[in-house]
């Protein structure tokens, strides 16, 4: 019992910092993201965890033109988050041992790298 209060303690905590991050990103440099995983896999929750934050009403809201595809997939496939950018690149972050920090921190220069000019 104390384990998952703990977990769930710790998943609100890791979900405010990000929450706090998100709003120094500019998301306007992508043009779809694809997000493929198995939630009967142990290592899915980081990459559902950054599927519910992509897909927040605030993030939808800025960002209209940012399309969110997820996979549900019953397979035990690795969890792949992929993105695509307005420049036809792509970046493919296979998320079995990532944490959903570790992707935004990872998506983060990417983003800004590829960033129209204003």
């Amino acid at each position: 019992m104390f384990e998952k209060k703990e977990s769930i303690e710790m998943a609100n905590w890791l979900s405010r910092e990000i929450k706090h991050l998100l709003p120094t990103f500019d998301l306007h440099a992508i043009r779809t993201v694809l997000v493929s995983f198995d939630p009967w896999r142990l290592d899915s929750r980081p990459t559902r965890d950054f599927l519910h934050i992509i897909t927040d009403d605030d993030v939808a809201k800025h960002y209209p033109k940012m399309f969110v595809k997820p996979t549900i997939k019953s397979d035990l496939s690795e969890p792949v988050i992929t993105v695509e950018f307005i420049d036809s690149s792509k970046a493919i972050f296979k998320a079995s041992k990532l944490t959903t920090l570790d992707i935004f921190t990872k998506l983060k220069p990417l983003c800004l790298a590829k960033t129209p000019p204003p």
